[in-house]
């Protein structure tokens, strides 16, 4: 009879207890719900997340091929090269693209203020960002939010393993194909909005032919092209990238290799020359303040030669 009693007396105490429960639960719902809002519209605004997927890569049906002709993509239908006119006279065939030159500036990342000067060159060049450099990310991003082509500046092992001391993201010919894989997704998700990769140093690196078919074989699965900057007459990319299919381009003249404004002068005349003689030139500088003043003088009288200033992706074949 008494544990009855008892149990009479608990049974109200525990039916109090249960809205103060609910009510307490539901303020912490609404205290995290309230939380994720503001964070939400207080959190820093940045540019979206970039996907992998090349954003902005010329179409191969936009490139041309060493002759200047215009190249169609696979599968797609190719006018008659003579079409009748209105009067019955056949048209005159299209003709050739003018020269075309792509620059490309290197080493980019450190210095969002040296960033915008490459910039603010018209027309506009190509920019190569090295990853988890200081200003890697604001400098992709103030590039691509300046209507510029981005590419991934990837450290590649050189000749000498000291040039890679105080370094990071570098490739290396050591490494086995998963942790290759696993170091170049890292750099790649380190530069956003990039639509292709070129070498920072990589003397070493590309003349490895099993490195180069790990390093183009994941690029290609991406949808990356492959800028081949040649510091070595070794390397092998070239003759990996036409085996595995991959969107290639090659480094044609070094612009600043002597930076003194003679030896610039020089070299950004080799690539007009080069140019003329093939359809088209890449020519890779860096952002020296005897380059970008040469460019700054150079590339609105190249366009006014004749020469089309291009992305580097258009020169990919």
């Amino acid at each position: 009879m008494a544990a009855a009693r008892r149990k009479t007396r608990k049974a109200p105490a525990a039916a109090k207890r249960r809205p103060r429960r609910r009510l307490r639960l539901g303020l912490a719902a609404a205290v995290v719900v309230a939380a994720g809002v503001l964070g939400f519209w207080v959190r820093p605004r940045h540019l979206p997340p970039a996907p992998l997927t090349p954003p902005r890569m010329i179409a191969p049906g936009e490139r041309v091929d060493a002759a200047g002709k215009a190249r169609a993509a696979a599968g797609a239908v190719v006018p008659a090269p003579a079409v009748a006119g209105r009067d019955g006279r056949a048209e005159e065939p299209p003709r050739p693209h003018r020269p075309r030159i792509a620059v490309v500036i290197d080493d980019l990342g450190d210095s969002l203020e040296t960033a915008r000067k490459v910039l603010a060159l018209e027309p506009a060049v190509t920019i190569a960002v090295i990853p988890f450099r200081t200003a890697s990310t604001q400098v992709a991003a103030a590039a691509v939010a300046g209507g510029r082509e981005v590419i991934l500046h990837l450290p590649l092992e050189p000749g000498s393993a000291t040039a890679m001391e105080g370094g990071s993201g570098f490739l290396r010919t050591s490494m086995e194909p998963p942790r290759l894989e696993s170091q170049l997704e890292s750099d790649l998700r380190a530069v956003p909005y990039i639509v292709g990769v070129n070498g920072h140093m990589g003397s070493r690196f590309t003349s490895d032919p099993r490195s180069m078919r790990t390093l183009l074989g994941a690029l290609r699965a991406r949808g990356l092209f492959f800028l081949d900057s040649r510091t070595s007459p070794e390397s092998v990319a070239a003759e990996v990238a036409a085996g595995l299919q991959v969107p290639f381009a090659e480094r044609d003249v070094f612009i600043d290799h002597d930076p003194s404004p003679a030896a610039i002068a020089s070299a950004l005349a080799n690539a007009a020359k080069v140019a003329r003689e093939a359809g088209q030139a890449i020519a890779i500088g860096h952002p020296h303040p005897s380059t970008l003043a040469a460019l700054a003088a150079w590339l609105p009288e190249a366009a006014r030669a004749g020469f089309d200033l291009v992305p580097v992706s258009a020169l990919v074949r």
